[in-house]
């Protein structure tokens, strides 16, 4: 992901993806930078975006990508 990208070499990087909407199968792209910011491309989309939220103190893996 970006943010992780970004925050490692300290630069502004950012992804599009390009999806469809589960429910009207209509398309749209969203655009995720390395602050966590989305911004969606096509007007009157609203779809939710979210994070998981990690609880560092308990993570039992070496770093994020393990977990995956």
């Amino acid at each position: 992901m970006p943010f992780v990208q970004g925050r490692l070499r300290e630069e502004h990087l950012s992804v599009v993806v390009s999806t469809e909407c589960a429910h009207c199968g209509r398309r749209m792209h969203i655009e995720v930078d390395s602050e966590l910011k989305c911004r969606i491309g096509e007007e009157g989309a609203d779809p939710l975006v979210f994070q998981p939220h990690i609880n560092w103190a308990t993570f039992p893996e070496p770093n994020i990508i393990h977990a995956y």
